[in-house]
């Protein structure tokens, strides 16, 4: 980060106020001056001489309440109910203007001399709203108001907190009169003034990726007409990266070919190559550069004479980034980091030992304050091959702490994973009634009434592949009668940082293919961090759809795992026999893949007659698939047929074992229509759409994802002989019935042997 990038926040803002303030007047005075206004963006034309330079391009942009994280409307209660909400804003922007737009309802019952809303912004007061009584306002009130842009700093936070009261006499602080709702449809509109970055690679991510900016990360690749695997193999790596630091923000990476789009972009042209202007350079090399014709815009350049140096390159962005300074970086040698280990991405939980909650969390995200307080969350992911089956649940050692208030008998600590519940304990018994633990007890014992351990096992059941571990504090404030009740606002409550969540009890075995896990965490191809044993097979002569689904692959690999697609192997079709033994993807639209004739006897699909029909499984699996729920599509009637017209556009994911090597996993991703790519790839950003990916066959339309289940199933991964029998009879019982007829048969061979030699033995001792 520059110095200039660094300075104080409140003197930036004053200085971006105080430039648009004076580039207003100018235009007002200079006849020359043009101002031109839309809805999204404006523009004021400066007096000063240069034209190139006079432009001030104003964003407005809006965050609603829903988007800071109110799921639901906001229930502020008691005499000092507040809520926080936090936001932040880009390094290269200020904030210029900003209003709150709000909705709320309040209760009729509070008293509006003495009640009213505070409105503070970072700890400013703001804005106070009066809650008058009227009996005309209907059934919502709504408001706005101007903010000073003096208030906003790089991290902000929006707080609300209600002073409410309902009598002129002894009152209950917690009187279910004293409420106000505020919808989470409200927003605060920001107008925002772009800050010019220099071009110094000590900058980066910056401005291609801000940390501060929530919005999803929408980041042009470009290419020269005809670029390499090797080229598109290093724009892969650079992806993945940018998809790991966008996260949930959720990263596209539209592409052209031949051509700059409006806006920061990252290019990637050999040193033969040029678009524009703008051309290669010998060696590997990395620059940010001003977009030649968009002022402000920056170009991300990535160059080298060969593919293997355009790779170096892109490991140079993802690996070393911290160390690239200046304006161009010239990469004269490079060591691939030590190959990964399976299932160590840094996204995922460890699973070979106990994972301490400071871990997972932040300390003061283990804490919480009042009566009225959030859960503390703690996010996770886990391997989707965890075997957990009849196991009875995976251990939690919970240790935690609270305020220690004896006459409060109703106070609870409620356990949710993924807000479906767990498990509650009472606090404060210190009766001896059983319902403690005996490390409970011993801690009471030796004087420690406030602090707890316990022991929780999370239903097995109840876990996907990104979870998140909810610990709600329920006090109970304790009622002493009318004109007694003293709200003191001290209850708190914390979980210790050594508390641990333990998977490594569970070995690794699942059945695929299973497209679910793939859409959540790029699963098996994701096994291995670095995607070591995963290929990527596009047509000879990829389009900017395949090379667009690629890059989104690419992303979401890093966004699952939180680490780059380094050692990922990129191939045409007529090279597939050098990535055999591999995990495949393959990616392809309007007949553009060989691999689609070559492979027909596996695929989900079958053509025929200028029709397509989906492959009905055998009579064993479809009674099995019709018994679980899972055949395809849905249909009513296992004997009807789903077919697709010639002419029809179809846009498709499928699953199953790869043809090519067993135990591995080909996952084909294709459109009849190359833009309908970009369906597919908008699917690992839509939290809807992703839940709908089940099964081994998908079909996608503009807003529905139908899905089925029709390839054979194998396995991955590992399991001891005698679990592995138990299983597989469990899943399998016919096999549980033949298997028990064999035995009978051979209990009754060696029983009737048996049977006739004592037979044989007694009439040779009559005779």
């Amino acid at each position: 980060m520059t110095s200039k990038a660094g300075m104080n926040r409140g003197l930036r803002t004053q200085m971006g106020v105080a430039m648009v303030i004076a580039a207003l007047l100018c235009s007002m005075l200079s006849l020359s001056a043009e101002a031109k206004t839309r809805k999204d963006d404006t523009v004021i034309q400066l007096g000063t001489e240069d034209a190139s330079q006079n432009k001030v391009k104003l964003r407005v942009v809006n965050y609603s309440l829903k988007q800071m994280g109110a799921q639901k409307p906001v229930m502020l209660r008691g005499v000092e109910g507040s809520m926080l909400f936090p936001f932040s804003i880009r390094s290269d922007e200020v904030v210029v203007g900003a209003k709150l737009k709000l909705n709320y309802n309040y209760s009729p019952a509070m008293l509006p001399e003495l009640s009213h809303l505070m409105v503070m912004m970072n700890d400013e007061v703001v804005h106070v709203l009066a809650l008058p009584h009227d009996k005309d306002k209907g059934d919502a009130n709504r408001t706005e108001f101007d903010i000073d842009p003096r208030f906003f700093t790089d991290f902000n936070k929006l707080k609300f907190k209600l002073i409410g009261h309902y009598t002129y006499k002894c009152e209950d602080p917690m009187h279910s009169s004293l409420w106000l709702e505020l919808s989470n449809l409200g927003v605060i509109e920001l107008t925002l003034a772009p800050l010019t970055l220099e071009n110094d690679l000590k900058l980066l991510p910056l401005p291609f990726f801000d940390r501060r900016d929530n919005a999803n990360l929408d980041l042009p690749f470009v290419f020269s007409a005809a670029p390499s695997l090797g080229t598109l193999k290093a724009a892969g790596v650079t992806a993945s990266w940018f998809g790991g630091l966008a996260s949930y923000r959720g990263a596209r990476f539209p592409v052209t070919l031949d051509k700059l789009p409006e806006g920061n972009a990252v290019v990637f042209l050999q040193s033969n190559e040029h678009i524009g202007t703008l051309s290669g350079s010998n060696g590997a090399s990395v620059s940010l550069l001003s977009h030649p014709t968009v002022p402000g815009a920056k170009l991300l350049l990535v160059s080298g004479s060969n593919d293997e140096e355009m790779l170096r390159a892109a490991r140079a962005i993802t690996l070393n980034h911290n160390s690239l300074t200046g304006q161009h970086a010239l990469i004269s040698e490079s060591t691939e980091p030590p190959a990964r280990k399976p299932y160590d991405a840094p996204s995922w939980l460890p699973t070979d030992r106990p994972v301490h909650f400071g871990e997972l969390a932040k300390l003061d995200d283990l804490q919480v304050h009042g009566y009225f307080n959030d859960p503390i969350k703690l996010d996770f992911r886990i391997p989707p091959d965890l075997f957990t089956w009849r196991s009875a649940g995976v251990p939690v050692d919970l240790k935690y702490r609270y305020t220690n208030l004896p006459y409060n008998k109703s106070s609870s600590l409620n356990i949710d994973i993924n807000n479906r519940f767990v498990q509650a304990m009472a606090l404060n018994d210190f009766m001896g009634d059983g319902s403690i633990t005996e490390k409970t007890a011993a801690l009471l014992r030796d004087g420690d009434e406030a602090k707890r351990e316990e022991s929780v096992l999370i239903p097995p059941y109840q876990l996907i592949a990104r979870n998140q571990l909810q610990l709600n504090y329920y006090f109970d404030m304790t009622k002493e009668g009318e004109c007694r009740d003293n709200y003191l606002n001290n209850m708190q409550g914390s979980i210790d940082a050594d508390s641990t969540l333990d998977f490594s009890q569970f070995p690794h075995y699942a059945p695929l293919p299973d497209l679910a896990a793939f859409a959540n965490l790029g699963f098996p191809y994701t096994r291995m961090a670095d995607l070591s044993d995963s290929a990527v097979v596009l047509p000879a002569q990829p389009n900017a759809g395949e090379i667009g689904l690629y890059l989104s692959v690419m992303g979401h690999m890093g966004e699952s795992t939180g680490y780059p697609a380094l050692r990922h192997t990129l191939v045409s079709s007529a090279d597939i026999d050098q990535v055999s033994k591999d995990d495949l993807i393959v990616i392809a639209s309007s007949q553009h893949q060989d691999l689609l004739h070559k492979w027909a006897d596996y695929l989900p699909i079958v053509e025929q007659d200028g029709e397509r029909h989906v492959r009905e499984p055998n009579i064993f699996k479809r009674l099995y698939y019709r018994w679980a729920g899972l055949d395809t599509l849905g249909s009513d009637h296992p004997e009807a047929k789903l077919s697709f017209k010639g002419g029809s556009s179809l846009a498709t994911i499928m699953a199953f074992e790869s043809p090519l090597h067993s135990k591995r996993s080909a996952v084909v991703m294709y459109a009849d229509d190359a833009s309908d790519l970009t369906k597919i790839g908008d699917i690992f950003y839509s939290r809807t759409q992703i839940a709908d990916m089940q099964g081994d066959f998908i079909i996608l339309d503009n807003k529905n994802v139908v899905n089925a289940r029709v390839s054979d199933t194998y396995y991955v991964g590992d399991l001891d002989w005698y679990t592995k029998l138990r299983w597989l009879i469990t899943q399998h019982p016919i096999i549980a019935v033949l298997l028990g007829l064999l035995i009978a048969i051979l209990l009754a061979v060696l029983m009737y042997r048996m049977l006739r030699k004592i037979a044989a033995k007694r009439l040779s001792t009559k005779h």
